[in-house]
């Protein structure tokens, strides 16, 4: 049975008086097994009582906005080319974005790495980011 049959029995028998145990112990006897959860039951019981009547899903947003976009990995880039030894908590403060996704941007999408202060691409053989933290 689909999830929305469900609510409209659930919100008929509210609608008849029945209170949540009631209405959880009626629809155990006749869909047995595939009833919903008592927790379920009272949650909906509880939003028909606050005046929500609607027995169809609600709209939800999707997955939010990543704040990983083009526009910001340049913001980082620049910061990192003015500075080369500026540190994540520092960037965090100049994008205002958060330490996971300036470390996303950093790791992900610059392939850098923190040697000796400085941000150095990922892919320097050792001896090339050595010279490199020494200059």
């Amino acid at each position: 049975m689909e999830a929305v049959e469900y609510r409209s029995v659930i919100k008929f028998l509210y609608l008849k008086g029945q209170n949540s145990t009631e209405i959880h112990q009626e629809m155990v006897q006749v869909y047995a097994e595939k009833c919903p959860n008592y927790s379920t039951v009272t949650y909906l019981v509880r939003k028909f009582k606050s005046g929500i009547l609607s027995v169809m899903d609600e709209h939800r947003e999707g997955r939010p906005p990543s704040v990983v976009t083009e526009k910001n990995v340049s913001i980082v880039v620049k910061l990192i080319v003015q500075d080369r030894r500026i540190t994540v908590k520092q960037l965090v403060f100049e994008t205002k974005i958060s330490i996971g996704s300036v470390e996303t941007i950093l790791h992900d999408h610059l392939n850098l790495n923190k040697v000796s202060a400085r941000w150095v691409p990922r892919l320097l053989r050792t001896d090339q980011k050595q010279e490199r933290a020494e200059g």
